[in-house]
């Protein structure tokens, strides 16, 4: 029995049934999780060997950083295509995709005798394959499996493979750099992909029941079989034409933008305000855990009906977060930070998605996470460049961190005007959980 036959089967009446279906589900978040966990190392290898690439390759490191600016900017355009695709396809099918050009990203790469070879394919094919194994597919493959039945929380483990990746691939990647070069660790990274998370993409792939012909439906109907039929202009203008998503979509910019501070800006504030390094360990080891434990129990506060509110819990520390950082240069405020900042990161990230999946068709719900995607990289684009100049200007980043908060405090607001999306409809003979 497939995870989708089990989802979609009348309930079963005998416990023996019942645990098999959600001994499938469970199988299968958890392969979702681990490709997104591997997913996670076309950023996590860079940032270990980001100098010893260049080096090798012959440049500085400002010419080297072309690699991840190509990027960062591919994937603000890749995010609707693979939404296109997850909505067409299946989101299985995509993640199967992104291991392919993951693993053929690695070995061109390990291959690759200078920079241009290396900013080319890891900026662009990296990418594409980066965002076909994170947030976008995931949102489509929760959507399809586990709606009514925990898709919050199972959408919330998918997505912190990243996370867990930072507490385990970097550490393994230092490892490996310390009696290997950085290409050796690249072709490892490439045949792993190949060799192993390919074939548990495939098992994913079987187990959602990708493979299965789709039901009959009337022609024209959004969310039914006949989206297969749906072009891209015709997924992006039901996307589009969505005021609550248009919403969701510039207040989640809010999201990006502060990301972006904690991504680029954060660790040279805590310097520029006298951290001590092990303030600064803490301080972003008090993130990665409190994003862990933020998405679980935004994924389950939303299972419950609370979306909304979940969102504006997400913001408000977000915003709290940043006002904190902006003024109070102490060691307890930077560990606080960590904790209020890492509560919300993914919540906004979980409880969006989830409330896209309430006001969207079936049949444009990965091409709106897309989108959604990119006014988010677009975001933390913006941030990461304006941040930088206005600390130049300012020789501080108190002006940087109280502007994000107030972006946050619209995003806030945007959140506030809408009315409480819609539960999730429960499929046919099943109950909700």
């Amino acid at each position: 029995m497939t995870t989708r036959d089990a989802a979609d089967a009348p309930e079963v009446a005998s416990p023996a049934g019942r645990s098999r279906r959600n001994t499938a589900l469970i199988f299968a978040a958890t392969l979702a999780f681990t490709l997104s966990l591997a997913g996670s190392a076309l950023k996590n290898t860079i940032q270990v060997d980001f100098s010893p690439i260049a080096v090798d390759l012959g440049v500085s490191r400002g010419t080297f950083a072309w690699s991840t600016t190509v990027f960062a900017v591919v994937i603000a355009v890749a995010s609707p295509v693979v939404g296109v695709l997850a909505d067409r396809f299946g989101g299985a099918a995509v993640l199967v995709s992104g291991t392919v050009l993951a693993g053929a990203a690695f070995l061109i790469c390990a291959a690759a005798p200078g920079v241009s070879l290396f900013a080319s394919v890891y900026g662009v094919l990296g990418a594409f394959a980066f965002t076909m194994l994170s947030y976008v597919p995931l949102g489509k493959l929760a959507s399809e499996l586990f709606t009514a039945r925990g898709e919050g929380l199972a959408y919330a483990v998918m997505t912190n493979g990243p996370a867990v990746g930072f507490i385990v691939l970097v550490p393994l990647w230092v490892w490996l750099g310390a009696f290997a070069s950085w290409r050796a660790v690249f072709v490892v990274a490439g045949l792993s992909m190949l060799l192993v998370l390919t074939p548990l993409a495939l098992l994913l792939y079987r187990l959602s029941g990708q493979d299965e012909p789709a039901p009959t439906a009337t022609p024209g109907t959004p969310g039914t079989a006949d989206d297969a039929r749906l072009g891209f202009g015709d997924r992006l203008r039901l996307a589009a034409a969505n005021p609550v998503f248009l919403a969701l979509t510039v207040a989640f910019t809010g999201c990006g933008i502060t990301m972006a501070f904690v991504d680029v800006h954060l660790v040279t504030d805590l310097h520029e305000h006298g951290m001590s390094p092990g303030v600064v360990s803490g301080t972003l080891a008090m993130l990665g855990v409190f994003e862990i434990l933020g998405s679980l129990a935004a994924g389950r506060r939303c299972d419950r009906g609370r979306v909304r509110q979940t969102l504006l819990v997400g913001y408000a520390l977000r915003g709290g977060a940043m006002v904190l950082v902006a003024f109070d240069a102490t060691v307890t405020a930077s560990l606080a930070f960590g904790v209020i900042f890492g509560a919300s990161y993914l919540a906004t990230v979980v409880a969006t998605t989830l409330w896209i999946g309430r006001v969207l068709p079936e049949g444009a719900r990965a091409t709106g996470l897309g989108l959604l995607w990119t006014l988010h990289s677009i975001g933390a684009a913006l941030s990461s460049q304006l941040g930088a100049l206005v600390a130049d200007s300012y020789n501080s980043y108190t002006q940087v961190a109280m502007g994000e908060a107030l972006l946050v405090g619209v995003s806030f607001l945007l959140i506030a005007r809408l009315p409480a999306p819609r539960p999730a409809a429960v499929p046919a003979g099943a109950s909700r959980q």
